[in-house]
């Protein structure tokens, strides 16, 4: 694979959207319907993502309809695409209702696996991660909130080819959480940075460990909005990217348990630009 495109595979795992869902409320699913926009910095395009969330133990399920260029978050290229998340979001099951094909990848094992490959080395250093409680948020959709803030920070260096890039990555995440909602379903980690901890934390401990830390610190409960702003310096260049999401409806519902597993007319497809090279990071139907 050249250089370009194993860039653009970490960049896709940096920002693939991780979510963890976990405690039920008398037999019941928690569940959200949300609204997120995205932007960036000297571009036109804001995209917008329409989504429905629901969550079962370390399972959910969200299903998305992306408008705009900035809204594409998953490697497949329909607008409208449904994800599985398991394993408390080591695993990311992705379908596309239309070809009724799936995508299953394991972000942080194909992070490790290129390395042990010698196809790419990533090397990191300049690691934070910061957590502060600014006291209590708006009340949204009735429910009171506290305010979160999360800061992040990381220097990766990629080799590969022969050739080597350095990007700076430098993120302030906002979340403000129910607390009155005695359960966890979180389709916004990316916005307050815990996917990074699941991709990198087993490349980088130093890193791990401190986020690991700061999410500690942070409530198990329900973020009703989140705001981001994310920079990255690579090649002399800076992209910065906004963000902003907020849960417009929210309630307890009856899940069917074949919500969350793939239909058994769906056939299996690679990620695009991998070919055969990633055998082992997608592991087969479960």
């Amino acid at each position: 694979m050249r250089f370009a495109s194993r860039a653009a595979v970490a960049a896709l795992l940096v920002f693939a959207p991780l979510m963890h869902a976990d405690a039920q409320n008398a037999g019941k699913t928690l569940a959200m319907d949300f609204r997120m926009t995205n932007s960036v910095q000297g571009m036109p395009d804001t995209g917008v993502i329409v989504g429905h969330a629901v969550g079962a133990s370390d399972k959910m399920r969200l299903d998305l309809s992306m408008k705009g260029a900035s809204a594409r978050i998953t490697p497949l290229a329909d607008s409208t695409v449904s994800m599985i998340v398991t394993d408390s979001g080591k695993t990311i099951t992705y379908l596309d209702v239309k070809k009724s094909q799936f995508l299953r990848v394991r972000p942080a094992e194909m992070v490790a696996q290129a390395q042990q490959m010698g196809g790419m080395k990533m090397d990191f250093s300049e690691t934070s991660a910061k957590v502060d409680s600014l006291g209590a948020g708006p009340a949204i959709l009735g429910h009171p909130t506290s305010h979160y803030r999360v800061t992040t920070g990381m220097t990766m260096t990629i080799s590969a080819m022969g050739q080597q890039q350095t990007v700076k990555i430098a993120s302030s995440n906002d979340a403000y959480y129910a607390t009155d909602i005695k359960g966890f379903l979180n389709p916004f980690t990316t916005l307050t940075g815990g996917d990074m901890a699941a991709i990198f934390g087993t490349s980088n401990k130093d890193f791990g460990d401190k986020m690991k830390a700061m999410q500690q610190k942070l409530p198990k409960g329900t973020p009703l909005r989140a705001l981001s702003t994310a920079t990255i310096v690579a090649q002399g260049q800076t992209r910065v990217t906004s963000s902003a999401a907020e849960v417009t409806g929210i309630q307890w519902v009856d899940t069917d348990p074949k919500t969350f597993e793939v239909p058994s007319n769906y056939t299996a497809t690679q990620l695009p630009g991998m070919g055969g090279s990633s055998s082992g990071s997608i592991p087969p139907p479960e």
